[in-house]
């Protein structure tokens, strides 16, 4: 998948709301991962709107703070992207080689894909097959050529490498299969809540069935709460993670961020209804929480009692080994859940 065997590469996660970058180490012979470096760097309101960057100087500056100030060396980055100039497919096919998969691919999507096939560049994945005649599973992936563009051109002036590109939703799914025992018949719901965005991918053991992006998120938060309680946006931001703020009581908060939380567990059951209908399973097991928005007060509490499931907030670095001595385990332990789709980033290699 934009899936760009060697160094593992930069991860480097431009969200709407802040940059986020994880440096990984693959230690071999299955020990797992030890963390190098991690960072996040907070972008000014609206330097990105809708995955487009409006303020490339702003991102760019927020980016060569991160590599300055963690003394980064890896010039090679992974990165992510999602939005409207994204198509994702999940499609049958006759079976065949890699080889002729790889060519009847270009003419298969023509199909699926809303845009002009020279305006796309296109990738894919073969996700299982039905055995000996049987037909293919293929996760079709489309980029518009202009974003990937703008994202190389950005980083570019960053001083880096645009060594692979892959999609937020599949990146969280990467950083939960390092972090926790998969089963193959469990079905989990990964819910990524950004600041502008909610990435929602439903897995069956390990293999995705369903994904979609939502505009519910964590910024409908903060609006509201600067709206109803006439904050600044850093007030709003903290108070709708339980921080204390001066001459603002958290009881005058609860009922609008409540009011919020209803709203995003609606728009969260239209979609996971929407997956039943179109995949017929019935049952969710599991719902993953995950990105900033995860971190709002009470939020897992009421979605595990809104679907009737266990809901758990993802820490992507639960199997990640980390040296005391040179990181600060709280901090990383506080801010993990903003780190999901860059340690997802984090574990691609050079080559992949």
């Amino acid at each position: 998948m934009f899936f760009g065997k060697s160094k593992n590469l930069l991860g480097l996660d431009i969200g709407s709301s802040a940059v986020k970058m994880v440096e990984l180490k693959d230690l071999g012979k299955g020990k797992g991962y030890q963390l190098l470096s991690f960072g996040i760097e907070p972008l000014p309101a609206e330097a990105i709107v809708g995955g487009t960057i409006m303020d490339s100087g702003a991102v760019i500056d927020a980016i060569t703070k991160l590599i300055r100030e963690n003394n980064i060396k890896n010039t090679n980055v992974a990165t992510a992207v999602d939005g409207n100039s994204v198509i994702i497919k999940r499609i049958s096919m006759m079976p065949m080689s890699e080889a002729e998969l790889a060519e009847a691919i270009q003419w298969e999507a023509g199909q699926y894909i809303p845009f002009d096939i020279e305006e796309v560049k296109i990738d894919h994945q073969i996700l299982e097959s039905e055995g000996a005649g049987g037909n293919i599973t293929v996760l079709l992936v489309a980029v518009k050529r202009d974003l990937l563009t703008e994202y190389a051109s950005l980083l570019g002036q960053a001083g880096l490498n645009v060594s692979a590109l892959d999609l937020d939703v599949f990146c969280a799914q990467n950083a939960y299969e390092i972090n926790y025992p998969i089963s193959s018949g469990e079905i989990t719901a990964l819910v990524n809540i950004g600041a502008g965005t909610t990435n929602i991918c439903v897995l069956k053991g390990g293999s995705p069935l369903f994904w979609r992006d939502i505009q519910a998120a964590g910024n409908n938060y903060t609006d509201s709460l600067q709206r109803e309680m006439n904050l600044t946006y850093e007030q709003a931001e903290s108070i709708k993670r339980g921080t204390a703020v001066d001459g603002v009581r958290q009881e005058q908060a609860a009922p609008i961020l409540n009011a919020v939380t209803e709203e995003f567990g609606a728009e969260l059951k239209k979609t996971l209804d929407f997956f039943r209908v179109t995949t017929n399973e019935n049952a969710i097991h599991k719902i993953m929480l995950s990105g900033g928005g995860s971190q709002v007060t009470n939020l897992d509490r009421y979605i595990s009692q809104f679907f009737g499931v266990p809901v758990e907030i993802m820490n992507p670095f639960q199997n990640v080994t980390v040296d005391e001595r040179n990181l600060p385990l709280d901090t990383i332990n506080r801010l993990a859940p903003h780190f999901a789709v860059a340690v997802g980033l984090a574990l691609r290699r050079m080559g992949d």
